[in-house]
């Protein structure tokens, strides 16, 4: 239970049974010093027990407590001849209801109903037929407690499972926006590393190319490297941003097929290799996230290739075959073995692997280079009889 709770309930019980205790003394007929003595012991035992010692209800020492507490309040209700002291009785029934489980506050609820009746046994004698009104009433009573105590701890016990789940779902809420945030982050620093890695590889190989034009006095060449090598870092650049701010769900866009071809063209004039391509024109309508796996592999295959292997020949294959997306891109680049996974590797795998597929890359089945391979599963959306009738 909250501790706040807690303490204001134990302080209205306190002040109920002090209040009780005026009026009991004030309204009975059989005032003496012993009644004045118990009473005000039943009140001591309550600040005892609640302020003093700060006993837990629900363990031993507090059914101790409780069961001398009735003890008590049955003394007090035989010397008073009042129903005033029955007030007692049904206190430590509502605190024994909410601190134990049914069974037992049922059983207590019937004992405590006993000491009531034989208190009116031992100063009324038992009551004639004409005088059951004395007994009966104390039934609803009691059990009328019993069932408002019952029912204020399952709903207390519901407020604090509540009160659990929200934590829990607090808690939850934080670590899930801490995982967005983090493959935001991871998805920013690939969308950075494939983008600007291409661009700058294919920036230096142009300036290289313009250098060594330089050198042999070819300055309409060198002219036309520079040139493109400044229309590629500005692509680079607007890549850059748009990676940045996320504007694009993928960077493909709407014609992924033309956006690939466009690459491996560029790639081409810009460095100068030889780029063999065959891509499959059944290709279906592919996701953005795929489009965009394929399309950031490609990219940073041809930049590894060309970067680390010093490939001057690419072979790159793209084909839809049994509800299978197959890529291959292979060089004739240097290689060592066994090839190291950098970050640009990590991060492509973690690409293909984000959409199902799988990926290998391997320098055993070829005397020279790298074979970078793709498998992606993708079913092609089957068209209803009713979407063919138009």
């Amino acid at each position: 239970m909250d501790i706040h709770l807690n303490k204001r309930i134990t302080l209205i019980l306190t002040i109920i049974v002090i209040g009780a205790t005026a009026v009991l003394l004030l309204h009975t007929t059989k005032f003496s010093i012993e009644l004045c003595l118990l009473s005000c012991a039943f009140i001591a035992v309550v600040l005892i027990r609640d302020y003093i010692l700060k006993i837990n209800l629900s363990q031993m020492t507090g059914n101790l407590f409780i069961f001398f507490q009735l003890g008590l309040a049955f003394v007090i209700s035989v010397l008073s001849e009042d129903f005033f002291a029955q007030i007692y009785i049904l206190i430590l029934i509502g605190e024994f209801s909410f601190y134990h489980p049914k069974k037992n506050a049922i059983i207590f609820t019937i004992v405590s109903y006993a000491s009531c009746v034989l208190s009116l046994w031992i100063y009324r004698g038992f009551p004639p037929f004409s005088q059951i009104y004395y007994i009966v009433p104390r039934v609803i009573e009691y059990f009328a407690i019993f069932g408002i105590s019952h029912f204020a701890k399952i709903a207390f016990q519901q407020k604090n499972q509540l009160a659990r789940d929200n934590e829990q779902l607090r808690i939850a809420s934080i670590e899930l926006e801490r995982k967005a945030k983090l493959q935001e982050r991871t998805r920013i620093s690939r969308e950075i590393h494939d983008s600007v890695g291409h661009t700058l590889t294919s920036a230096i190989t142009g300036l290289q190319t313009a250098t060594h034009a330089i050198g042999k006095s070819h300055y309409s060449l060198a002219i036309e490297m520079i040139d493109r090598t400044k229309d590629s870092i500005l692509r680079g650049l607007d890549d850059v941003r748009t990676s940045v701010h996320l504007l694009r769900e993928n960077i493909p866009g709407d014609h992924f097929i033309p956006e690939l071809t466009a690459l491996l063209d560029e790639t081409r004039k810009q460095t100068n290799v030889q780029i063999d391509y065959e891509i499959d024109t059944t290709m279906p309508e592919l996701t953005p996230m795929i489009e965009l796996t394929i399309y950031r592999a490609l990219q940073e295959g041809l930049t590894n290739g060309i970067r680390h292997g010093s490939s001057t020949f690419f072979q790159f294959s793209l084909t839809y075959r049994a509800e299978h997306i197959q890529f291959i891109l292979s060089d004739n680049g240097e290689t060592s073995s066994p090839i190291a996974h950098g970050f640009g590797l990590n991060a492509m795998k973690e690409r293909v692997e984000e959409v199902g597929g799988k990926m290998s890359i391997s320098n055993k089945h070829t005397t020279n280079g790298v074979k970078l391979e793709i498998t992606i599963p993708f079913q092609m959306k089957t068209i209803g009889w009713s979407e063919q009738i138009v």
